[in-house]
């Protein structure tokens, strides 16, 4: 009998059809198996087993770690030898708080970790210390940075040679334990504002420091309700002149005051210290309040790398106006927003290893007559837990690129440098710390009631973790910054203008979006072409493009009729949006360049993965944006919605590996029902079983 020939085309759509459906069905009824082997009880299920990719975690950890690995561990392991030295679940405010000076003694005295000299000469390493010893506790990091970022790094950062040499070494063994006494009651974000003055007397050759009003008192300043015994102190530096107004304002400087008795640690005349109290969280910070009554400092406080004054009164400076040198002496600060976004990164590393682990061990139901599936086997779980573990992994790329060129610009002080680590510290602290805040409630909630116990560490994390969004600015005004930055450089593309390095992609993303507002490839919808980098990142930088353009035009018309500011608070949530849509371009752009520099295949292989769900689901998320103008056409809108769902089933598969990959031990993140070997052990033996 004669064959009947085939046709191969249609052979090989039935195939992928088969294939589909075999894939979707998985979804629906995983293919369940027992698992015999109770000391891995962290392995995965059969039915996450199928086209899992082989990734060699200590590989992937060495790429995600790099060369500051070693101090980490040397961290690490001084925390793990020195029980007493971990923070309790159950402690007080006063007992924490010396539990944190203990442990910062520690560090430095017994296992050598001193800081001071990276925040200048190395900050990579110094934000690498910050974060192991941010794992060990929140308040610990915020206390190290309180010492040796701000009140350590003002007086390198600010001052001369003089100030170096007096105060160096001497705050890099925590003698000179100190605060960073910027913020008053009345003013927080609005820096320029503050009331706390400075005045010059010629006689004496001294400023004497004031608070004029109880709006003026030092509110929420590290270290000073306990331990501080100095304060870089912020005021308005007012010069005497012989006019009718008797004093001229020099603008905000920054002044070295001490604040107790080096000897009995008693208060200096003149200076009243108040405790801040019980906060939600961070309470082994000890944050007091300041207030200041004729206090006088020799002229040499001063910190006066940017304006100085000298011996008959008369100021000089290098920059000719005060938002010259505000803007200058800010601009020397901003390792804090860029340490606290690195930071915030490590609390959702934290956060996602815990969760992670647990859904993993966790089971629940399971399919007629079968042993129960682990809950991450669940596509509403996934969902949860897997675009966030791509974006842990988007933002621990994204905030390692902001302190590589947060080290260049302290080295070239190339002022586009500075004004490009500006914006962009602004905008990725505001967009990663507002989403891990958010992450560390739908973990706790992914991980149901035993996520609301105290010694699994959820509940410690969001109240300590809550005010990242607040402290080194406000998220909001932060995010203003990035907003008005970009239409600073949208009107230099239309006037020839060079754009800075982080904005160089708006001018062919302008230009598409100008010239061709539905592109042809709004029907494409393949799986290549949507894990196609370009694709990616045209999209996101097309939204930017839309929405920098729309604002543009809404700016220019309000403010005819409401003047500047009118129009721009009218247009302010599209300008907030517009803000992050910037950010998540760059958070994208350099997560591909992560995978592309990948040197081991199968790490590359599962980060180009996760990349891609990253992209796709940020995508998916706003796709009523993109369907607005026809970006994407309602098959390809379906065509992502279908990929993001495989894809966060494909990074199920190797979850474990990705969690594992940030290299976190047990003893760090001291959650008992995330232990890799004990599993539920030390969970029942805490409440006395």
């Amino acid at each position: 009998m004669e064959q009947k020939k085939q046709n191969p085309k249609a052979e090989d759509e039935t195939q992928i059809v088969s294939r589909r459906i075999q894939r979707i069905s998985l979804h629906i009824t995983p293919i369940p198996r027992p698992l015999h082997d109770h000391d891995s009880n962290l392995g995965l299920l059969p039915c996450a087993r199928r086209e899992k990719l082989e990734v060699e975690t200590e590989k992937l950890s060495v790429y995600m770690r790099g060369k500051y690995r070693d101090i980490q561990e040397k961290i690490y392991e001084y925390f793990n030898s020195r029980p007493e030295l971990q923070t309790p679940v159950e402690i007080s405010k006063d007992e924490h708080r010396e539990l944190c000076w203990r442990q910062m003694c520690g560090l430095i005295r017994e296992a050598g970790i001193r800081p001071l000299k990276y925040v200048v000469e190395e900050p990579a390493k110094y934000f690498a210390i910050a974060e192991a010893v941010g794992a060990v506790d929140i308040s610990l990091g915020i206390k190290l940075g309180v010492q040796y970022s701000l009140w350590g790094g003002s007086v390198i950062n600010l001052g001369t040679k003089k100030h170096k040499d007096k105060y160096f070494e001497k705050i890099d063994s925590l003698e000179y334990p100190g605060c960073f006494a910027m913020t008053e009651l009345h003013h927080g974000s609005n820096v320029q504002g503050i009331q706390t003055v400075a005045t010059f007397d010629p006689i004496t050759d001294e400023f004497t420091i004031n608070t004029p009003n109880d709006g003026a008192i030092k509110w929420w300043i590290g270290n000073a309700a306990v331990h501080g015994k100095f304060a870089s102190v912020f005021a308005k530096l007012m010069l005497p002149t012989h006019d009718a107004k008797g004093v001229s304002d020099m603008g905000v400087h920054a002044f070295i005051v001490p604040l107790r008795d080096l000897k009995t640690h008693q208060a200096l005349p003149g200076i009243e210290i108040h405790d801040c109290g019980h906060k939600v969280g961070l309470n082994g910070v000890d944050n007091g309040a300041l207030r200041f009554t004729s206090v006088r400092i020799p002229r040499d406080n001063l910190l006066n790398r940017f304006g100085d004054v000298s011996r008959d009164g008369k100021y000089t400076s290098s920059l000719p106006t005060i938002n010259k040198r505000f803007a200058a002496t800010l601009g020397e600060l901003v390792g804090g927003r860029v340490g606290l976004a690195y930071s915030s990164v490590g609390v959702l590393k934290i956060a996602n290893t815990i969760a992670i682990r647990y859904s993993l061990l966790r089971q629940q139901f399971g399919p007629p007559k079968q042993p129960e599936i682990s809950i991450l086997d669940y596509q509403s779980q996934q969902h949860k837990l897997m675009p966030m573990l791509a974006s842990t992994y988007a933002f621990h790329f994204a905030t390692v690129y902001l302190i590589e060129i947060y080290s260049q610009m302290k080295i070239t002080h190339d002022e586009q440098l500075v004004g490009d680590v500006h914006a962009l510290s602004a905008g990725i602290k505001a967009y990663v710390t507002s989403y891990t805040a958010k992450s560390l409630s739908v973990c706790r909630e992914a991980c149901g009631g035993h996520g609301y116990a105290a010694v699994n560490r959820f509940g410690t994390l969001r109240n300590d973790h809550d005010i990242f969004q607040t402290f080194e600015g406000d998220n909001t005004v932060l995010l203003q910054q990035v907003a008005a930055d970009l239409l600073k450089q949208y009107k230099e593309k239309f006037q020839g203008g060079t754009l800075a390095v982080t904005w160089n992609y708006l001018r062919e993303s302008m230009n598409t979006y100008l010239s061709q507002p539905n592109p042809v490839t709004s029907r494409w919808e393949g799986a290549e072409h949507l894990q196609d980098p370009k694709f990616q990142l045209d999209a996101f930088r097309y939204r930017t493009s839309r929405l920098l353009q729309s604002a543009a035009v809404r700016l220019r018309k309000h403010s005819k009729t409401l003047g500047g500011f009118g129009a721009w608070n009218r247009c302010l949530n599209h300008l907030l949006t517009l803000a992050e849509s910037h950010i998540e371009s760059v958070i994208l752009a350099k997560f591909i360049e992560a995978v592309e520099k990948c040197p081991d295949p199968n790490s590359q292989a599962a980060l180009k993965l996760v990349c891609d769900l990253y992209a796709l689901n940020r995508i998916w998320n706003d796709i009523g944006t993109y369907r607005n103008v026809d970006y994407v056409a309602p098959n390809k809108a379906k065509a992502i919605h279908k990929l993001t769902d495989y894809l966060s089933f494909q990074v199920r598969n190797i979850a474990k590996e990705l969690v594992d990959g940030f290299d976190l031990p047990d003893h760090v993140t001291r959650a008992p029902i995330a232990m890799q070997s004990e599993a539920y052990a030390q969970y029942k033996q805490y409440v006395g079983f």
